[in-house]
């Protein structure tokens, strides 16, 4: 073990000046985790890491108590326990789809020209740690210990797009659920009883959302939601007024609920003029400061948590730009 801390303290230190890691400023003992609980990527899908970036990574993962396993394109997937992290070298945009075939939560984490990132985000990749622009000693290995986001209820038909949500809910230490029906809605509200619940309108018919979903829009189990409407199709403005107005507290462009979501990440405390735990929102809708997100503890004040928060935000931003922060950013 002292041996593994040793290896892991002298990479940071020998590679400092070639690839940009941070020495470190003390060696603490390891703190070992139940790995399946906490881990925040429970697959690492490598690119173009150096042999000394490699042995860093599966020191660092060792000390840190966490059983890991390789991922040889010969042999198939690994049929190994939730609870052992896998990795793969030289990773292909194709190695998306097996890890969501496994209910694996992937991270791509190394060096990609602009060709071979699209090629991985045209995938399914939701997460990308690139070492041109952030230090390998920063990556973040483990969920945050407090949510930033309550649970979420996604309605949609697009998987693509509930993937999105999952990824970065599960990122915030929470999760969100699918439904791919409206008729199961009622059930999966009262089994779950959500935070949040985000109604894609461009799934479904604007008349079928509103004559399935207006009976139970006062029930207690009826969570704060969200709209996803693109606002530039024909005849949104008739389908709101029809009453898909009434199903929602605000409607967000798809892409910019997602930045929303992620920009939370960047908090370092409630917003002074607001009660709510909310940013100074650029996008869809302006008013986003209204709405109290419910079931989640504040901010932590905890500067550690704060950082690491924003390391995790570091993987969604091939989403681009979003809103324009109330207080410091990561």
């Amino acid at each position: 073990m002292f041996r593994i801390a040793f290896l892991v303290a002298g990479f940071s230190q020998r590679t400092n000046s070639r690839i940009g890691l941070k020495s470190p400023r003390s060696r603490k003992k390891p703190v070992l985790f139940q790995a399946g609980m906490n881990l925040l990527s429970d697959v690492l899908l490598l690119r173009r890491l150096t042999p000394e970036e490699r042995e860093f990574l599966l020191a660092l993962l060792k000390w840190k108590g966490i059983s890991f396993f390789e991922w040889v394109t010969s042999s198939g997937f690994p049929s190994v326990s939730k609870d052992t992290l896998i990795w793969k070298s030289d990773s292909q945009p194709e190695d998306i789809a097996q890890t969501k075939d496994w209910s694996r939560e992937a991270c791509l984490l190394g060096r990609f020209d602009r060709e071979e990132k699209n090629a991985f985000l045209r995938a399914g990749a939701n997460r990308i740690y690139d070492l041109t622009v952030f230090p390998l000693d920063e990556f973040p290995i483990f969920r945050p210990s407090k949510p930033i986001h309550p649970e979420a209820i996604l309605l949609t038909r697009n998987e693509n797009l509930y993937y999105k949500y999952r990824s970065l809910f599960r990122a915030a230490g929470s999760n969100a659920y699918w439904c791919r029906d409206i008729f199961g809605l009622p059930n999966l509200l009262k089994e779950t009883k959500p935070g949040l619940l985000i109604l894609d309108a461009e799934s479904f018919e604007a008349r079928e959302l509103i004559e399935k979903l207006r009976p139970i829009l006062g029930v207690p189990y009826f969570p704060l939601s969200f709209c996803l409407i693109d606002f530039g199709r024909e005849n949104v403005y008739q389908d709101l007024a029809r009453g898909l107005k009434d199903l929602a507290k605000a409607f967000f462009d798809p892409k910019d609920l997602l930045l929303f979501i992620r920009d939370r990440f960047a908090l370092r405390s409630a917003c002074e003029e607001s009660g709510y735990q909310a940013i100074v929102w650029g996008g869809t809708p302006r008013n986003i400061r209204e709405y109290e997100f419910p079931n989640i503890p504040k901010i932590p004040d905890d500067k550690g948590q704060s950082v690491l928060n924003g390391r995790i935000r570091r993987m969604f931003l091939w989403l681009g730009d979003g809103a324009i922060r109330g207080d410091s950013s990561a």
